[in-house]
């Protein structure tokens, strides 16, 4: 009878001990975190935590550290961690690691599947996206310099001769694109059609009604019920070949897959319309913005060797970038993943391959036509305006529906189009007052430029990844704040083209 009551008494004892290890184990959080998206842990208060080492650790892999913020006035840090999209799934926990290499577990993580590409939770492809925007932006400033005003190519002569069915297409084509609205990319898209044209005018005429074609298609086998997200692979690829090559039969490519996608009920959504408009963007941008690249930089005052060569490598290198954002905004704009979805760098690579053919194959035509009797003449054109009122308007919506599906916040999403489309406003207008004389002597160049403004912005998205936010807040913060060199140097071609104008009225 006493050996049971002592028996009794320790079990008692031992119970009432293990009761403060198991509150503690249920206090301990437990997450779920997606792969191929950056997760975050917040620690401190009012622990000394400044020499603590977070990781996430499972049994027989290598732990993975956290990248640690400054500290905020409370005392808190922000623990970053990117997992890899191959990251494997499982079961995880997250440790601290004192000076004398004592491990706490923090947090329970079970690691799952990708489920969507949420681009705010992937900040170095928001860095990228960003980036390429802003260049992009800053270059169109720089357009409005005297300099670049001119535009010279040689054309077809319009008379030619063609079946009746034929001649339809071909005048379908002239007057859509003469009914665009007077701007730089109008006449890029006219210029960039030549080639074509040098060849065949019945080939010029005919081909976008094929992509028109082939772009319905390409609407039917994305399927009556995933809709975009699963268009296959390798048929956006070639409409996005196409596009390099004619950016209006990449144009007429997107118009076919609207119709049908349109036609089955899958555009409803903003998400939908900006995914239509990154579609068309990645099948139309890279051959229009690289021929804009090619044409202007051969401008610049640049030592021989690099005027022979760099205005064809770096429009084929901007080509491939403008794709591959494309399809990160795309992939972003997506509340599913599909075939459509994926980082391939292939892709990108190929398409600047394509944009460097095509110049190579149009200086061949363009020679040969030269040499030989051919129906052709110089084609000038005077840049009066980079942009059309109509098309900043709906850059301005585009730029606040975007940034409304990233964040879901009305308030950001109207600030963000406000902030990106000032540049664009500051390119309607052409002030008289202030003249600044010492803006004369800056030199001023297309790359330079750009890649000044592109460099400060990485310096203000590096500061703002070491601060002490999560990682929806330093996402908002790097979009506004990585907007503020590319407002200042808008506000600058503003100012050094009144001085560049009033220089040369005073001749």
């Amino acid at each position: 009878m006493q050996n049971k009551f002592i028996a009794l008494c320790v079990a008692a004892v031992s119970t009432f001990i293990a009761i403060p290890s198991s509150s503690a184990a249920s206090d301990i959080p437990l997450l779920s975190w997606e792969r191929g998206k950056e997760q975050n842990i917040v620690l401190g208060g009012y622990t000394n935590q400044s020499s603590w080492t977070i990781q996430l650790v499972a049994e027989g892999q290598k732990p993975l550290k956290f990248s640690k913020s400054t500290v905020n006035q409370d005392g808190y840090y922000v623990y970053s961690l990117f997992l890899p999209s191959d990251f494997p799934e499982g079961a995880y926990r997250v440790e601290s690691l004192n000076t004398g290499g004592d491990a706490t577990v923090v947090a329970g993580v079970q690691v799952v599947e990708f489920m969507f590409f949420d681009i705010i939770r992937v900040p170095t492809k928001l860095l990228f996206l960003l980036t390429v925007l802003i260049f992009l932006i800053s270059s169109l400033s720089t357009l409005r310099m005297r300099r670049y005003e001119q535009m010279s190519y040689l054309q077809s002569k319009s008379e030619v001769k063609l079946p009746s069915v034929i001649a339809s297409f071909y005048r379908l084509r002239r007057s859509s694109v003469a009914g665009v609205q007077r701007s730089l990319f109008k006449h890029v898209i006219k210029k960039e059609g030549e080639l074509l044209h040098k060849i065949s005018p019945s080939l010029w005429a005919l081909v976008p009604a094929v992509t028109f074609i082939f772009g319905s298609y390409i609407g039917i086998a994305a399927g009556s019920e995933l809709g975009i997200p699963s268009i296959p692979i390798a048929l956006f690829f070639v409409a996005a070949i196409i596009g390099a090559f004619d950016p209006y039969s990449g144009f007429t490519a997107a118009l076919g897959f609207s119709i049908l996608q349109t036609m089955q009920g899958h555009i409803s959504t903003m998400r939908a319309v900006g995914a239509l408009m990154s579609i068309a963007l990645a099948w139309l941008a890279p051959g229009l913005i690289s021929s804009i690249y090619r044409e202007m930089i051969a401008k610049d005052s640049l030592p021989k060797a690099l005027t022979r060569m760099l205005p064809t490598i770096f429009a084929s290198f901007f080509g491939a970038a403008i794709f591959y954002s494309s399809e990160l905004l795309l992939s972003s704009l997506l509340d599913r993943t599909g075939p459509i979805v994926n980082s391939r760098i292939d892709l990108p690579i190929a398409i600047g391959a394509a944009v460097f053919l095509k110049e190579r194959l149009e200086i061949f035509i363009d020679r040969r036509s030269l040499s030989s009797d051919a129906n052709i003449e110089v084609k000038s054109i005077h840049l009066s305006r980079i942009i059309s009122p109509r098309a900043m308007g709906v850059l301005a919506l585009f730029f606040a529906g975007v940034s409304y599906v990233w964040t879901e916040s009305l308030v950001f999403s109207a600030v963000t189009a406000l902030v990106f489309t000032i540049p664009l406003i500051l390119l309607q207008v052409r002030f008289e007052s202030p003249v600044i004389a010492a803006l004369a002597k800056v030199r001023r160049s297309i790359l330079v430029e750009s890649t000044i403004v592109s460099a400060i912005s990485f310096g203000v998205f590096t500061y703002i990844q070491s601060t002490p936010f999560e990682v929806i807040q330093k996402g908002k913060l790097i979009i506004l704040g990585a907007a503020v060199p590319l407002v200042i140097h808008a506000l600058f071609s503003s100012l050094s083209d009144t001085q560049d104008r009033e220089l040369v009225d005073a001749l």
